[in-house]
């Protein structure tokens, strides 16, 4: 039998559906902290989610054919170390793109709609109706600029269309022709993205480039009113810089889930009405739970057969040593 270590915050609902995807010749065990990563060294497989894995916690790994984030993104692991230890790197890709999405466009109707700040009006004995009507948008006729047109970007562009936007993309690797035609969206440059966008929704991976491409010369170069919504990486963006631009009312709002538990004990926006933040869950609902168990189980018991993963799946490949 071989042993899958499930590594991170895993509820309820996530480890039901992992059991039901994996077949019987398959062990699951949790580990939840740092604290007990010296079981990793029982792992065939591990299956991640928040926790890092860098550095020597390498030095656990001593049979470990794959890890296999719970998620897109692979900033958690040095893939690098991990393909020169013969050990695959995969992700589940697409799985997040429609929940992802979903959050994206809730957060531009939050912000837009000012839903946050009116619910709580309203408990307080509040009626505000007319101070908000002089602040609330649609997004139909407006222009969204989106940061990353992968899996999640195109989904938001498509959602976007729906209510009426245009909608306009920067990505280093551009999509073909034909595709853009299809999705119905415009490349620019990013300078053109930051200064014509009504709204600014980042999609983009975290890499050194993009660490904090979210500062005060991006941001003075936004349009006034305008919306940054951020579903991404929290490191994409200088959130001093951002709170300093809502202050001056530079920009009508912000939409952030990806944020870290620690912006609840340092959090520059804390005050704001005109922000709304979420535990960074986008990708994290009942029903895409069982479809990413099953696409980490699938992709585990693919290598476990002998079969090679590749790209977007396997993002190490490059790095490994067979």
């Amino acid at each position: 039998m071989e042993q899958v270590m499930v590594v991170g915050p895993f509820n309820a609902s996530m480890r039901e559906a992992l059991h039901q995807a994996f077949p019987p010749s398959f062990h699951l065990e949790y580990v939840t902290s740092y604290d007990e990563f010296d079981r990793l060294s029982q792992a065939d497989y591990v299956i991640l989610r928040t926790l890092e894995i860098k550095g020597d916690s390498f030095e656990k790994l001593k049979r470990c054919k794959l890890i296999q984030r719970w998620g897109a993104g692979f900033d958690s692991v040095d893939i690098q170390a991990a393909g020169q230890l013969g050990i695959g790197v995969a992700v589940t890709a697409g799985i997040n793109a429609a929940p992802v999405a979903e959050m994206a466009l809730a957060l531009m109707l939050a912000v837009y709609r000012n839903l946050i700040p009116m619910t709580n009006g309203i408990m307080d004995g509040k009626w505000e109706r007319e101070e908000f009507s002089k602040r609330s948008y649609t997004i139909g006729g407006k222009r969204v600029g989106i940061f990353g047109i992968g899996n999640i970007g195109q989904k938001v562009a498509a959602l976007c269309q729906a209510f009426g936007a245009e909608t306009f993309y920067y990505d280093p690797f551009p999509l073909p022709q034909e595709r853009e035609k299809e999705l119905r969206v415009t490349r620019c440059c990013q300078e053109e993205l930051w200064k014509t966008s009504d709204i600014i929704t980042l999609h983009s991976p975290l890499t050194d480039s993009t660490r904090h491409m979210v500062n005060r010369e991006t941001l003075a170069m936004m349009k006034e009113g305008s919306v940054l919504i951020n579903t991404a990486r929290s490191e994409l963006a200088d959130l001093e810089a951002l709170a300093d631009a809502l202050k001056a009312g530079r920009l009508l709002g912000a939409g952030l889930d990806a944020v870290e538990e620690t912006i609840t004990e340092d959090n520059p926006l804390k005050g704001l009405s005109n922000v709304v933040i979420t535990a960074h869950l986008g990708g994290n609902t009942v029903d895409n739970s069982v479809h990413m168990a099953r696409r980490c189980a699938q992709q585990i018991c693919a290598v476990s057969a002998g079969e090679t993963l590749a790209f977007p799946h396997l993002v190490n490949g490059n790095y490994l040593k067979h």
